[in-house]
């Protein structure tokens, strides 16, 4: 990503839409944001290697400390490790002998909590 310039592109382009961002809108869209990359790579030192290098930057083009990013990583990549597929929720599911669907029914409103708790922490972490 270096030797190509991938990283610096995209953090130009990224820099241009978060300028005149808030802090707290910030941190809820990085959550957002490793949540959605949590769901596809869920691995959580490779999605920390992919990704910190541009989101670092980012923190301090909008003003807040870098420690919300990774306040918002670990919230937006833990939350997803419930339902990614691709862990080890199949395999644990399929030794508790539960469907996919049912452990969906059981774990979404507690995700949906969670959610909410890691929004207002983050949003107080970046106004502090």
């Amino acid at each position: 990503m270096d030797n190509g310039f991938i990283s610096d592109t995209l953090l130009n382009y990224s820099a241009e839409i978060v300028t005149q961002m808030n802090g707290g809108v910030f941190a809820v869209v990085q959550m957002v944001v490793f949540s959605v990359l949590g769901f596809f790579i869920p691995s959580s030192s490779g999605l920390a290697v992919l990704s910190m290098p541009i989101m670092a930057p980012l923190a301090d083009t909008v003003g807040v400390s870098r420690e919300v990013v990774i306040n918002a990583y670990n919230w937006g990549q833990r939350l997803m490790s419930f339902i990614t597929p691709t862990g080890l929720i199949l395999v644990t599911l399929e030794m508790a002998e539960t469907t996919f669907d049912k452990w969906l029914k059981y774990i979404l409103l507690l995700m949906g909590i969670m959610a909410v708790f890691s929004v207002a922490m983050l949003v107080l972490n970046a106004l502090i």
